[in-house]
């Protein structure tokens, strides 16, 4: 029995430093600790420590230098274009990063308007609206928090689609007209109320996005918020050119 725990212990190994680096504890293009100071740190063998390293060379999460070190490997962004366009989806940005793309539904609950959400959206506060929160992930890692404000006729045409689908596509496909695309940036730190979620420390570095869609008049019909891993997105907006001015 003994043997047979020793012989997993690489796993341990491995998933310690595996978490370390999804928490941003080694960040990318950080050197990882020496061969010696993982052994004394984890009271285990170099045979165990090579195989710790070797399982996660195979993941892609670490590369070797000879003579250098061990290393995390660079990820590539997803490059997130923001231009209105309904046939552009963050699942799509996320596949052409080479990344496998994936929702995880964390609920669709009737909420009361508060000052912030109501001004936004053109109503009195306290008004009935439903909001919807959902996780995307990049092979498997949770990178962005979504969460969309309805009016509850809106929320019944949408509901379907909701917890699978990306919104843009789901908005075109419900024959939903987007005039108008009004998008905030700011940069924040994630809450801790949401660190669980991203498996991040409170406080990581975050992107947030608020949107507001509107009609041709400019009335709001819709409005949502991502919270996306900063280190994870570049975020590009195209803008109409204005004929006649320079």
């Amino acid at each position: 029995m003994r043997n047979t725990r020793r012989s997993f212990l690489y796993h341990d190994v491995a998933s310690a430093l595996r978490t370390r680096i999804a928490r941003g504890t080694y960040p990318p293009g950080e050197r990882l600790p020496s061969l010696s100071e993982l052994m004394e740190e984890f009271e285990v063998s170099a045979i165990t420590v090579r195989r710790a390293l070797t399982e996660l060379t195979y993941e892609g999460l670490i590369r070797g230098h000879q003579g250098l070190g061990v290393f995390v490997k660079e990820k590539p962004r997803i490059h997130r274009v923001l231009a209105g366009d309904p046939d552009r989806s963050i699942g799509d940005e996320i596949a052409r990063a080479g990344f496998t793309p994936r929702l995880e539904e964390i609920g669709f609950t009737e909420v009361e308007a508060d000052d912030d959400i109501a001004a936004r959206l053109r109503v009195p506060r306290g008004a009935r609206l439903f909001v919807h929160q959902k996780l995307t992930f990049a092979n498997d890692e949770p990178v962005a928090l979504h969460a969309w404000w309805f009016r509850p006729r809106l929320a019944k045409q949408l509901r379907t689609g909701l917890s699978e689908r990306f919104i843009f596509p789901l908005l075109k496909e419900r024959k939903f007209d987007v005039e108008n695309l009004r998008c905030e940036f700011s940069a924040t730190a994630l809450p801790e109320e949401n660190a669980s979620r991203f498996g991040l420390p409170a406080g990581s570095p975050m992107m947030r996005v608020d949107y507001t869609m509107a009609t041709k008049t400019g009335a709001p019909t819709l409005i949502g918020r991502t919270l996306a891993r900063a280190d994870r997105f570049t975020f590009e907006v195209t803008l109409p050119q204005r004929r006649g001015r320079r």
